[in-house]
């Protein structure tokens, strides 16, 4: 039996400062979903909650991976 689809609003928001471009991924008013680093060509996003690591080879593809492995376990 399948789940009801749900739109999942975020924001994605570039950190400055940072020794690698990093973006922060979130549900806007409630909380953060994870952090995505571009390091060696590739993206690496990483889980707030589990610190999980997943590789993509966008930054369009990490946010997806983000919002999956969210939606699958942490919601």
């Amino acid at each position: 039996m399948s789940k009801k689809m749900q739109n999942i609003e975020i924001e994605v928001n570039e950190l400055k400062g940072k020794s690698a471009p990093t973006w922060e991924v979130i549900i806007p008013n409630k909380k953060s979903i994870g952090l995505i680093e571009k390091v060696e060509g590739r993206y690496r996003a990483t889980t707030t909650k589990t610190n999980n690591v997943l590789f993509a080879k966008s930054l369009e593809s990490s946010i997806n991976d983000l919002l999956s492995y969210f939606t699958l376990h942490e919601k």
